[in-house]
């Protein structure tokens, strides 16, 4: 029970700041990747403007300056769309850091194609780039003048380029591309140097995390620890007034006979001791060792419990089909697997419809590799029923959780022993209702 907290409230965790973290890096790499192709767009569209040519350095021309400039020309027009990328770049960042003079201006590797009005090739500028010639120049911006696209980015297999094509000075089309490979590159590195930042730091704080966690749950453990050592020591000290009662009834059944009363009497106090131990076997939940644990036959232990149950179905005018495999086996120990039948038994015999069916079907799993157990009754009272609350200590489908009903008597701890039994075993147990039957399903 312990490592199953401590377990739980590492995987919670980590799995909120691996939330967070995810989302952190997934805005800044798509910021960073948008940016890339904003700034591209902003070298392409001023390279546009100037017929293909970036100017030669002694004109110490600032991109700035003439993007202000392009923008106030493209506001004019009733072309103009606002590119959000650009935007929020220079919102951020205060515009372009990039200065067209000096070296710069050879680093950018760009080719441009003018059309005339009639799409035919009047220049060609291929002296900025040498991955492309003139014949695969004019193919390629032919291409992408046909585009219904403008601006964007594509593949020759080896490079990455992006383009834009816009209205040229000639009244035709000038399509610039430019090599983005290298920014592609760095950008996508980025990417996953940022990520395999994030596993590195996540697993760091996993680690952390797992250190803590003992002293993060400590103060709850000591109150579930004090719960279960009160719980405990009370039904300790509550067996011993229960058994002189008892005696003590008995021998005023023999002096003086018995009669309602000293029924009375003996039937509270055998359900008191019922519950006095089925509380004491929760506090023990999870004390079980390793050591404890071993192969049983399940299919023995769900005999066992069937035959039992046999004769009180039959007497109660109900029917009890079994179809149990031989030979099935869990880890486990055999008291706790009998008690999971047991208890499940017990629930299906007492709501069970009168005249209903009880089923009890041990199988092994599609895999098999473990045990499949489900026992299933007829009720027709349980279609609006929350399930979700059945295994819930003391929790009883009555709100009033009365005992005149004798077949029903109890107090609601049952299914919660056997959920128990069946998360000490490492399996599952889960309840559903269809065609007018509950079933309990147990598999390990």
């Amino acid at each position: 029970m312990v490592k199953k907290l401590q377990h739980r409230f590492i995987a919670i965790t980590t799995l909120a700041i691996t939330a967070v973290m995810m989302v952190l890096l997934a805005v800044l790499n798509i910021y960073n990747y948008g940016a890339t192709y904003s700034e591209a767009y902003r070298i392409l569209r001023f390279i546009a403007d100037n017929e293909g040519e970036i100017g030669e350095p002694d004109e110490q021309i600032h991109i700035e300056h003439a993007l202000d400039d392009e923008d106030n020309k493209d506001k004019s027009s009733n072309n103009y769309m606002p590119d959000i990328n650009s935007a929020l770049r220079s919102l951020i960042e205060g515009g372009s850091i990039l200065d067209l003079t000096g070296e710069n201006s050879y680093m950018i590797r760009y080719y441009s194609v003018i059309f005339d009005p009639d799409k035919n090739v009047s220049a060609v500028n291929i002296k900025h780039i040498a991955s492309v010639d003139e014949d695969k120049a004019i193919e390629q911006a032919t291409g992408l003048l046909s585009r219904t696209i403008h601006h964007g980015h594509f593949s020759d297999g080896t490079h990455i380029y992006t383009f834009i094509n816009r209205r040229s000075a000639n009244k035709g089309r000038i399509v610039v591309v430019m090599d983005s490979t290298r920014d592609i590159a760095d950008a996508t590195s980025i990417i996953r140097r940022s990520f395999l930042l994030g596993v590195l730091c996540l697993i760091i704080f996993a680690v952390i995390v797992t250190f803590l966690s003992k002293k993060a749950i400590a103060p709850m453990m000591r109150n579930m620890e004090n719960q279960k050592a009160f719980i405990t020591n009370a039904g300790h000290e509550l067996k011993t007034p229960l058994a002189v009662i008892k005696a003590d009834n008995e021998v005023l059944e023999m002096s003086s006979g018995a009669n309602e009363w000293t029924k009375s009497i003996s039937n509270q106090v055998d359900r008191l001791t019922v519950l006095v131990g089925n509380l004491i076997t929760l506090a023990k939940m999870g004390e079980l060792d390793k050591e404890d644990i071993h192969d049983i036959d399940f299919s023995e232990c769900v005999q066992t419990a069937a035959d039992n149950y046999k004769t009180i179905i039959k007497n109660q005018d109900k029917a009890l089909e079994t179809e149990i495999k031989n030979g099935i086996k869990v880890k486990g120990t055999k008291d706790g697997l009998t008690e999971i039948a047991n208890i499940l038994l017990d629930n299906a015999q007492k709501y069970c419809d009168e005249k209903g069916m009880i089923r009890v079907e041990l199988t092994h799993t599609r895999k098999n590799s473990g045990a499949r157990l489900v026992i299933s009754n007829d009720y027709a009272e349980g279609k609006d029923v929350d399930y979700t609350k059945f295994f819930e200590r003391f929790y009883r489908g009555d709100a009033s959780h009365t005992t005149s009903d004798a077949g029903k008597s109890g107090y609601g701890i049952g299914l919660s022993m056997a959920e128990g039994f069946v998360e000490e075993f490492n399996g599952k147990i889960a309840a559903d209702y269809h065609d007018g039957r509950i079933s309990f399903t147990v598999i390990f």
